[in-house]
């Protein structure tokens, strides 16, 4: 137990000695009882004698002992909801009755010990408060006046350090408060808490993030006047949601405590001009074609900026010159190429100078092994009305052809494109005559053998081919017609096939 006795007055304040003597020996098997003493550095403090205009304290009480209950090793916990106080000898002021006691009672309570300042009562009930009114000018403590007092310190952390003190109300209605001591408050078994703040903090922002020590412990911190709390994680990290930005704010301090009310802290400065990044996707897709182009990390940073449209921007919007893409993540070539068709790997990509940084955004790369596919195909293609011919004559479709190769294939990858027909038909006749591909003086008929209208391999950087681009007069697929046909309204089908090696 600590004990706390009064050496005597010199020049009018009083001087004090911390004797260390016995621990007293705790209750035990009863639930929420006294069962341990305050242990750890307790000190005394006055602040002159006034407690109102020409008023002095003759003579201080001694704190004797302080016990409370769910203590830790000698100290408060969050879970502590009691504590008692015991005071010896006297305290004593002027015998006017102007300074003569209306009512006196000990106190639990938390505030920088200054002068003047009152601080911010932890107790949650004064029913139990003893009333030494009666006017008295002097209260004798004798051999020790105990009082047990319910707190709330379910905030510990936030409210270190916590005093141990009395407050009295003259019957002139002067009001004082004088601190004896301290608890939880440099304590040598105190744990050295470590939080941290991740990143940059910028004018923008509405949270921030960070680590704590301990799982559970409390992290809070105070921005325009407003306490923000929250806890540390299973994983060891916190996020703080702000509910405004940091505007104005030019410092931030982060605190940590636990349930004894070790505390640590960080401080982060914030920047007023801030980097930022914008994208117009989130999602990416690769094929051999690029991955074929990929030899470092800073090639994969400046696909995934062109394809998903990362841009960044100063808040104050000046130039960006000098600002860089960038990924904390390495070998992202090899990663991407060990993923099987459809595997998916998520890059954070932020930007960054020379002493900003922005927050990442995080793509979502899938990769595909390439595939041949047609694209567009034209649905339905007319001659329109024709004239019976006298001779066999070929006529142009009344609209353009639009066949078109889709292949993500590798770079040099070849493909084949065939088509076959049907035979043209009315309700009542067959067409004399038939579908023909015509390239320059060259006509093939189009039936039920696979013809070859156009060959081709994968260019690089180009996805998409349309093979009826350059169709004319002289190429692409026509009406043939012989003379003496039947009037009617003829219809037929053309099948197309896409081979990546040719047909036999």
């Amino acid at each position: 137990m600590w004990h706390i006795k009064k050496w005597g007055k010199v020049g009018g304040w009083l001087v004090v000695g911390l004797f260390l003597m016995s621990w007293l020996v705790p209750l035990m098997g009863q639930a929420d009882t006294m069962t341990d003493v305050m242990s750890g550095p307790m000190y005394v403090k006055s602040y002159g004698s006034s407690i109102g205009p020409g008023a002095s304290i003759q003579s201080y009480p001694t704190l004797d002992t302080v016990t409370a209950n769910n203590t830790d090793n000698g100290r408060l916990t969050t879970s502590t909801t009691q504590i008692t106080i015991k005071l010896e000898d006297s305290i004593t002021f002027s015998s006017s009755v102007k300074y003569r006691f209306s009512h006196f009672y000990f106190d639990v309570f938390t505030a920088g010990p200054s002068k003047g300042d009152s601080g911010t009562s932890l107790t949650t009930t004064t029913s139990n408060l003893t009333d030494y009114g009666n006017g008295q000018n002097s209260i004798s403590f004798g051999s020790g006046k105990t009082q047990t007092l319910n707190v709330d310190l379910s905030k510990l952390g936030e409210d270190l350090p916590v005093y141990i003190g009395f407050r009295l109300t003259t019957q002139s209605g002067d009001v004082s408060t004088y601190y004896l001591g301290s608890l939880n408050e440099n304590s040598d078994a105190g744990a050295a808490l470590t939080p941290t703040i991740t990143g940059n903090l910028k004018a923008s922002d509405t949270t921030i993030t960070g680590t704590g020590t301990n799982v559970g412990d409390a992290i809070f911190t105070t921005i325009n006047n407003t306490r923000v709390r929250t806890t540390v994680g299973a994983d060891k990290t916190y996020k703080l949601d702000l509910g405004s930005t940091l505007a104005g704010v030019n410092t931030v301090t982060v605190y940590e405590s636990n349930n004894v009310g070790d505390k640590g802290s960080v401080k982060g400065s914030v920047t007023s001009k801030s980097l930022n990044l914008t994208s117009t996707a989130t999602t990416a897709d690769t094929y051999p074609d690029d991955l074929a182009g990929f030899s470092s990390d800073s090639d994969v940073i400046s696909w995934l900026v062109k394809t998903v449209g990362l841009k960044a921007a100063y808040s104050d919007n000046s130039s960006t010159d000098g600002v860089t893409f960038a990924a904390d993540m390495t070998d992202l070539t090899a990663k991407l190429k060990a993923l099987g068709d459809g595997g998916t790997l998520a890059i954070p990509v932020y930007a960054q100078d020379s002493s900003l940084k922005s927050d990442p955004v995080t793509i979502t790369v899938t990769k595909h092994a390439g595939r041949l596919t047609f694209g567009t195909i034209s649905n339905n293609i007319g001659f329109g009305n024709l004239q019976i011919p006298t001779a066999e004559t070929i006529f142009q479709p009344s609209a353009a052809w639009d066949v078109n190769v889709s292949d993500t294939r590798a770079s040099g990858s070849a493909w084949y494109v065939y088509a076959t027909a049907t035979t043209l038909t009315s309700d009542k006749h067959t067409l004399a005559g038939n579908l023909v591909y015509k390239d320059g003086s060259t006509e093939t008929p189009l039936n039920a053998n696979s013809t070859l209208i156009e060959a081709g391999k994968k260019v690089a950087g180009t996805t998409n081919t349309a093979i009826t681009d350059d169709w004319s007069s002289t190429k692409g697929i026509m009406l043939a017609v012989q003379p003496g046909v039947y009037a009617g309204n003829y219809t037929g089908a053309v099948n197309w096939s896409l081979q990546d090696t040719p047909v036999n």
